[in-house]
C-alpha cells in the first residue's frame, strides 16, 4: 500500500538517487533540493513499500514526477492543502494524471500547452563550438538591458509581463547574471541572442530563455551562438537539456540543428 510522506534531512539522499534516475525530466527539483531552495514542507515523496516511487514539488509551480498513476492522483489530492499555484508543469504523461483528480478542485487553466519535447544535448551530438560565435556571460552592467528582453520572452509565452506581475524580477535577473548563469552573443554591439541556465545538477543544466530580438532574427546568429554557449557550458555540465512548446517549428529545428536530441515529453498547465 502506498503512502505519501514529506521530505526530510534522513529521506533526501534517497530522493536525490530517486530523481537522477531520471535527469532530464528532475532537474528543477533536484537543483531545489541540492540547494536548499526548496524546504522539506514543499516536498512531498510517494511510497510504493520501502522504496520511493515518486517525488512532486508544491511551489508557484506543481512539479508531478512519479512512476505510476496512484502516485500521481496521491499528489494531486494534496494539492487540496497547498497555496495557489501559477502553474503545473512536468512529465506529459504526469501531469495529465494529475489533472485528472485536481481539475475536481482547481480553477480551469488559462492555457495548456500540451506537448513539449524535452531535448538533451552531449558534447558528442554538439554539431558547433565556441569558435564559432564570440559569446560572453552577461555582466552586471547589461542587466538593465537584459530584463526588458526577458520580459518579452516570457509575456509571449504566458501572455503576461513578469515585470507588472513579479516586483522582483529585475532582482532574479540580476541574481541569475551574477551567478554567470546568463550569456549573450552581440553583432556590431546590438544583442543578436541571449540564454540561461534555469537549474543545474551534477546530471545535467536545463537551459531557458532562449531569445533573438525579433529584428536581429533569420541571421543565423541563434544557431551559431547557441552552439557556441553550449560548448562553453559542456565544459562544466555533463550534459544541457531543455523543453520547447511543441508548435514551436523553428525553435525546435534551431534546438535540433545545434544537436540536441528527443529525450521525453513535458506538459504544462497555466493558470491566471
Amino acid at each position: 500500500m502506498g503512502q505519501i510522506e514529506q521530505l526530510s534531512s534522513a529521506s533526501t539522499a534517497e530522493t536525490l538517487a530517486y530523481l537522477g534516475r531520471r535527469p532530464y525530466d528532475n532537474v528543477y527539483v533536484q537543483w531545489l533540493i541540492e540547494t536548499r531552495q526548496a524546504g522539506h514542507a514543499s516536498i512531498a515523496l510517494w511510497r510504493d513499500g520501502a522504496a520511493i516511487a515518486g517525488v512532486c514539488y508544491y511551489g508557484l509551480q506543481i512539479v508531478p514526477s512519479a512512476d505510476d498513476e496512484v502516485g500521481v492522483a496521491a499528489f494531486a489530492e494534496r494539492a487540496r492543502r497547498a497555496r495557489a499555484a501559477r502553474m503545473i508543469v512536468g512529465p506529459r504523461t504526469a501531469v495529465e494524471y494529475f489533472w485528472s483528480t485536481a481539475r475536481d478542485f482547481m480553477s480551469p487553466p488559462a492555457a495548456i500547452r500540451t506537448s513539449q519535447p524535452v531535448y538533451s544535448l552531449e558534447r558528442s551530438t554538439l554539431r558547433f563550438s565556441r569558435n564559432d560565435a564570440d559569446v560572453s556571460r552577461v555582466t552586471p552592467a547589461e542587466v538593465d538591458e537584459i530584463v526588458p528582453h526577458s520580459a518579452d520572452m516570457i509575456a509571449g509565452e504566458v501572455g503576461l509581463d513578469p515585470r507588472r506581475s513579479n516586483p522582483d524580477f529585475r532582482g532574479r535577473t540580476a541574481r541569475i547574471v551574477a551567478a554567470g548563469w546568463w550569456w549573450r552573443f552581440r553583432v556590431d554591439g546590438r544583442l543578436a541572442f541571449m540564454c540561461n541556465v534555469g537549474s543545474a545538477t551534477e546530471h545535467t543544466a536545463q537551459l531557458q530563455g532562449v531569445w533573438t530580438p525579433p529584428a536581429m532574427r533569420h541571421q543565423g546568429s541563434a544557431t551559431r551562438a547557441l552552439g557556441a554557449i553550449c560548448d562553453h557550458l559542456l565544459d562544466q555540465y555533463p550534459t544541457l537539456c531543455l523543453y520547447v512548446n511543441g508548435y514551436n517549428a523553428s525553435a525546435i529545428a534551431l534546438y535540433e540543428r545545434v544537436g540536441f536530441v528527443r529525450a521525453g515529453e513535458f506538459q504544462t498547465l497555466l493558470f491566471p
